[in-house]
């Protein structure tokens, strides 16, 4: 069975967007941290004299966003390197549970990953439209802190890319799975 799987092409292709995949994750969370970390700025009145702050500390959304964002960073460090490893060694004797592992980690890191991006990307649209009803103003503050704004959209931009890779790489475990289930 092990060795069916190891001859055929598409194991190799697998293998391959295995490691690519949890490289990307990497990349793009990694990325998003950097964007969110360097999102502050000062808002100016008449140019001169500093009225406010905006700040990703001033959130707790943003703050989740960058700590589920830094652990999805390293964790698919790891995982890709467990994989790297996975597959330069010629010990077969235990993938199933290396994969349904790897099933149990993707699936973990999606949803971190998704519920860091629906919490940003709430407080972003409250930044950028304001909230107009009755017993609640919040003004919207994009018109005033554009790099703040740019440099938090391009941070859940990366995370929802991040989230992709992470929904790939599920469904790619749980095919593996099946393959050895059904062989």
């Amino acid at each position: 069975m092990t060795r069916f799987l190891s001859t055929t092409w598409w194991t190799f292709i697998l293998e391959v967007a295995h490691v690519v995949l949890r490289v990307l994750a990497h990349g793009f969370a990694a990325t998003s941290v950097v964007t969110i970390l360097t999102s502050n700025q000062e808002i100016y009145m008449l140019d001169r004299i500093p009225i406010a702050k905006a700040h990703y500390k001033y959130s707790s959304a943003l703050r989740y966003k960058l700590v589920a964002d830094a652990l999805v960073c390293v964790f698919s460090l790891l995982s890709s390197i467990l994989v790297y490893k996975k597959t330069r060694s010629s010990y077969t004797e235990h993938i199933s549970s290396l994969y349904f592992n790897l099933l149990i980690h993707d699936v973990v890191m999606m949803t971190l990953v998704i519920s860091g991006c629906a919490a940003a990307t709430g407080v972003g649209f409250v930044a950028l439209k304001g909230i107009e009803k009755l017993g609640i103003s919040w003004a919207p503050i994009c018109h005033l802190a554009r790099k703040f704004c740019l440099m938090g959209t391009l941070s859940i931009a990366f995370s929802y890319a991040d989230f992709a890779c992470m929904i790939i790489l599920t469904f790619i475990s749980e095919w593996k799975l099946k393959l050895l289930a059904t062989h």
